[in-house]
């Protein structure tokens, strides 16, 4: 038989995780907030945003726990999610039939990591790997970021080989900065179709990053395709041993490497603010419909995503399925690259390929009417 001081206990217990189900609350609103407040402004918003995913967990898992104990408490969880539904939407993707296109361009997007360039052993094993798979896909157009290249003779051919590989005669490349022996870094667009015009966006910010913008004619229309490698975070090797080391005897410097951590990320947030809002400038100027292809570094629920969001389609929302994960690293993430499209058009069959070639997973997508 329960007894009176059972019941008094049970009930502080509850009021106790009612009163963690309300802080819970408060950061996943503190994330829908993330998209609307510049990280230049208040930071902090930008780290609710990043572990929205965290926040949106728990969060189930109080709805799930208050059907057991304590129903009327739902209400709390429900309407919170409710109040983001749209950043759930972004979050997670369904779409269970695909819209059927009589004339249509695919893209595709990819972070090819410098095609491994540095890892001696297994690079033209992996580079053949990327090639062999961007041959099977046979898109239109395709758009590139850390592309890497060099000049005259070289045992790690990129640029010519893809060219007659993928019958891409017309290409746009930017190269943020030259190593040594002629060799580049930067982005590059690789197209079937003719490309009439061509336009840079550099950052003042980061000479590492960079947009350029192709003004390409296809079948559809003539097509501006922004390439965009945005405000990369640049861990170093120790801060991603952060998230291998489980070593609690190692929890002092495991602690400065959290701040260290804390720190870098706060640079990227502030840093892609700009970047981004010069990119969403140069949308709004285009004289042609835009497709926007890129690594962003950031993720659905962020003030740079809704740069972008605000103005053209997100083709993962509209075409794709699940959560979508593009960063195959060892740092937690999510969704990082990405398709935007012009409201005029519409697209089918968005997807995230499996190939574990670079850090990132390449997505590509059929965009037309």
């Amino acid at each position: 038989m329960e007894t009176v001081q059972d019941v008094r206990k049970t009930s502080v217990i509850l009021r106790l995780f009612f009163f963690l189900n309300i802080l819970n609350s408060l950061a996943l609103i503190g994330a829908y907030l993330a998209t609307h407040i510049s990280p230049n402004k208040l930071y902090y918003f930008a780290f609710f945003g990043l572990s929205y995913p965290i926040w949106l967990s728990i969060e189930l898992l109080f709805i799930v726990f208050w059907l057991f104990f304590k129903r009327k408490f739902i209400w709390l969880s429900l309407l919170t999610i409710l109040l983001g539904i749209n950043h759930l939407k972004d979050f997670y993707a369904i779409n269970l039939s695909q819209t059927t296109l009589k004339s249509k361009v695919k893209f595709l997007s990819y972070n090819v990591h410098i095609f491994n360039l540095y890892d001696l052993e297994n690079r033209i094993e992996k580079r053949d790997q990327i090639f062999n798979f961007l041959k099977t896909e046979d898109a239109g157009v395709y758009c590139f970021q850390e592309f890497y290249h060099q000049d005259g003779h070289s045992n790690f051919e990129t640029k010519n080989k893809l060219i007659d590989l993928l019958k891409t005669p017309y290409y746009h490349e930017r190269y943020t900065h030259e190593m040594t022996g002629k060799q580049y870094f930067g982005v590059a667009t690789f197209s079937k179709y003719p490309i009439i015009n061509k336009g840079e966006i550099p950052f003042e910010n980061d000479p590492n990053n960079f947009c350029i913008y192709s003004d390409i004619v296809t079948d559809l229309d003539t097509i501006r395709v922004f390439n965009a490698h945005i405000g990369s975070i640049r861990f170093q090797p120790d801060d991603y041993r952060f998230f291998e080391d489980n070593d609690m005897e190692g929890l002092k410097e495991n602690n400065e490497a959290g701040k260290r951590i804390l720190r870098i990320l706060k640079i990227g947030f502030e840093k892609r603010t700009p970047q981004a809002l010069k990119i969403a400038e140069e949308i709004k100027k285009s004289p042609h419909p835009v497709v926007l292809c890129g690594d962003l570094n950031d993720t659905p629920v962020s003030y740079c995503y809704r740069q972008f969001n605000s103005l053209l389609n997100d083709a993962f929302v509209q075409a794709g399925n699940g959560i979508g994960t593009t960063y195959v690293g060892v740092v937690p993430s999510n969704r990082i690259d990405y398709i935007f499209y012009d409201e005029r058009f519409e697209s089918a069959n968005f997807k995230t390929h499996a190939i574990k070639s670079s850090d990132h997973e390449p997505i590509s997508c059929e965009i037309g009417n």
